[in-house]
């Protein structure tokens, strides 16, 4: 597979959950299935790094990376800290009120 492909491979990555699926699924050839998918992606890059060959360890690094980046969002600890004091204050006031 050559570096301009997995480049267009990855971006279309992004876009496509059943792509994301198939790559995700349990004892899934990472590989193969990138470089399958590449032969349909139109890649019109003409640089020196479009003859760039790469190899499976790579194409895989590369995938992991961005599947990783896709299923990682992140959620900022303040918003985390805000949930978790507004469900004590609420347990806080549900048993105020029944006890008094």
């Amino acid at each position: 597979m050559q570096a301009a492909q997995l480049k267009v491979f990855l971006a279309k990555l992004k876009s496509e959950p059943l792509l994301q699926s198939q790559l995700t699924a349990e004892g899934a050839d990472i590989v193969s299935i990138a470089k399958v998918a590449s032969l349909f992606i139109d890649s019109n890059e003409s640089t020196a790094e479009a003859v760039v060959e790469l190899s499976d360890q790579e194409i895989q690094e590369q995938v992991f990376d961005a599947l990783s980046k896709r299923n990682n969002p992140s959620i900022s600890p303040i918003i985390i800290w805000a949930a978790l004091l507004t469900v004590l204050l609420i347990l806080v006031g549900v048993f105020l009120n029944l006890k008094y």
